[in-house]
């Protein structure tokens, strides 16, 4: 597997939901009315399988049209860049703010979104009100990552694509893991983030992308922080770590992480192991952090998985 706009590891992932959801849902259909319960443990009642449903925020964008509901998706929300298909649909906000009026107009009759956003999450109430169904994902950790997958499968009728969808994520971290089994674990440094004057944003425990480290076979370094942190380059100093991965919205050379003030004297940096990475799909909690996982394992463990992604 590789990672990249094209791999064959995503294709493999998203490849044939649609078709699996068209053809269980009349399967289903005996099924309804039904209810799910979302991460504020809200049970919502579902009348039918949604028609016109609107998705906020990337992940939850990227799970609904992995489970093929695309021709279903009245519109979107938040900071889009995939899939390409969900680029065609109107918008109801972003970093912004969202729009209720916009939304209503849709006529939805499932809302999907995450409470990351407060402006996002106050969307609930007024729509609640109104009888529209309003499924609100939280996504802290991979565990979570899957059960949104299967919330959104049931939530929509499309039990048999989310199972398709999670049988090959699971797999796909299965073979990831073998290909290091027997390996030492380095201890990694994942830089989310760099500020100026030298601070830098990373992850602790109970992060979705720490778990991804743990699955490639790393030890992350502040693994003893929780969620997502600011550290100083002391911090980083003190800990001495084996591998830095860095993500980057534009990738930079790895040799401008090498010359920062004091970094020459870190392991990772005197032994070559500064991995530079495009954030993309890396701090997306979907199904592309299975690639997210690939990608931190060729950089932890290349003697396994070959060059660096």
């Amino acid at each position: 597997m590789v990672s990249g706009p094209s791999s064959p590891a995503r294709r493999a992932l998203l490849a044939g939901a649609a078709l699996c959801c068209a053809g269980r849902e009349a399967q289903a259909a005996d099924t309804w009315p039904r209810s799910v319960v979302d991460a504020l443990g809200r049970r919502l009642r579902l009348a039918a399988p949604p028609q016109r449903i609107v998705a906020i925020f990337p992940s939850n964008i990227e799970i609904v049209f992995a489970l093929g509901l695309e021709a279903r998706v009245a519109a979107i929300g938040g900071r889009v860049r995939y899939p390409e298909a969900a680029l065609a649909k109107p918008s109801v906000g972003g970093a912004l703010g969202y729009s209720p009026e916009a939304l209503a107009a849709l006529k939805p009759d499932l809302i999907v979104l995450t409470p990351s956003h407060g402006s996002a999450l106050g969307l609930v109430e007024p729509f609640e009100r109104a009888g529209v169904a309003v499924l609100v994902l939280a996504h802290p950790d991979l565990a979570a990552v899957r059960r949104n997958i299967d919330l959104v499968g049931r939530a929509t009728g499309c039990e048999a694509a989310a199972a398709a969808l999670l049988a090959r994520f699971d797999g796909a971290l299965a073979a990831i893991r073998q290909a290091w089994q027997g390996r030492p674990q380095p201890s990694v440094y994942l830089e989310t983030a760099a500020a100026a004057r030298g601070a830098y944003q990373t992850v602790g425990r109970g992060h979705y992308a720490d778990d991804a480290l743990a699955c490639a076979g790393g030890r992350n370094v502040f693994t003893d922080l929780a969620g997502a942190q600011q550290v100083s380059a002391e911090a980083v100093l003190l800990r001495d770590p084996e591998v830095i991965v860095s993500l980057q919205a534009v990738p930079r050379p790895a040799e401008e992480i090498a010359a920062r003030p004091g970094w020459s004297r870190l392991r990772a940096v005197r032994e070559g192991r500064v991995v530079v990475l495009p954030r993309s799909h890396f701090l997306i909690p979907g199904p592309r952090q299975a690639e997210a996982v690939l990608a931190y394992a060729r950089a932890l463990h290349p003697q396994a998985f070959g060059a660096a992604a």
